[in-house]
């Protein structure tokens, strides 16, 4: 295509349905790691290791790696690269504003002001993720945004975002977890989609550039790596939980009996004393 030609908006079937398991896988594990976090409140504490993996698991996974096999779904007639340094903080922002959340709504009493904030806070994450990532992008091209479409990419993402986070933290079963994961990956993916439709791809003269770049084919690779390896760190870290557990309501259940009182030879313990 000629410098001046928009490229018309299209996407590969496939790879949008791949960004979409990508986005639900990340969201699912991230409501596990909620329901951590909801445990140990309970007890009194709350464990980094329940924020970091949502925190990777909802930013690195459900938005970051979603976010790169989405623009590659784009249909796009010359090879697109990312430059390196843009490329990482996007995964940063996206990552610490998922954890940043958790920790607030999970620290406390969960309260609807601690989930409006804390979706507010996922949901900027998603879309500075997104625009962050969008300008790590290097081609031979320029993007015309649409600043309606952008603020209504916007309000997707914090509006889904509020309502998965309050889905996250109030389900008792897989299957409503199972249903938070799936409304996060409609946010995040409604959100991505919607922003990929506010900025019209104008065909440029190509362009020299001295950053490091990563290739844009070797993007998805890393995606599903991440992805494979947060599902294995979460999968550790709940059975270390879990033996935890175990572990400490066998000492609660050794120290009720230990203070129970002891009944005297010959008599029923709780039985009320006889005459003599």
């Amino acid at each position: 295509m000629r410098p001046g030609e928009i490229v018309p908006l299209s996407f590969h079937g496939g790879l949008v349905a791949l960004s979409f398991l990508v986005a639900v896988l990340g969201s699912y594990v991230a409501m596990l790691a909620a329901a951590g976090i909801r445990a140990e409140t309970r007890d009194g504490e709350i464990r980094i290791g329940y924020i970091l993996i949502g925190a990777v698991s909802m930013g690195g996974v459900g938005i970051w790696s979603m976010h790169f096999i989405g623009m590659q779904a784009q249909n796009l007639p010359f090879d697109v690269g990312y430059q390196l340094g843009l490329t990482l903080l996007s995964f940063l922002v996206a990552a610490g504003f998922s954890g940043w959340a958790f920790w607030f709504i999970g620290r406390e009493r969960f309260t609807f002001f601690r989930c409006l904030a804390g979706g507010t806070a996922t949901g900027v994450g998603v879309v500075a993720m997104h625009y962050v990532g969008m300008s790590a992008m290097r081609m031979p091209a320029v993007l015309a945004w649409n600043l309606p479409m952008v603020i209504l990419s916007v309000f997707i993402a914090v509006a889904a975002a509020s309502a998965a986070l309050w889905l996250a933290f109030n389900t008792q079963n897989e299957r409503q977890r199972l249903g938070a994961a799936v409304l996060m990956a409609l946010a995040i993916c409604g959100m991505h989609y919607t922003g990929a439709a506010a900025g019209t791809v104008v065909c440029a003269a190509p362009l020299e550039y001295s950053s490091p770049q990563i290739g844009g084919v070797m993007l998805p690779y890393v995606a599903f790596g991440l992805s494979v390896a947060t599902t294995l760190l979460m999968r550790w870290h709940l059975q270390r939980a879990s033996r935890r557990f175990r572990a400490r309501t066998a000492q609660r259940i050794d120290s009720i009996i230990e203070s129970a009182p002891k009944a005297r030879p010959g008599r029923l313990p709780g039985s009320a004393p006889g005459p003599g």
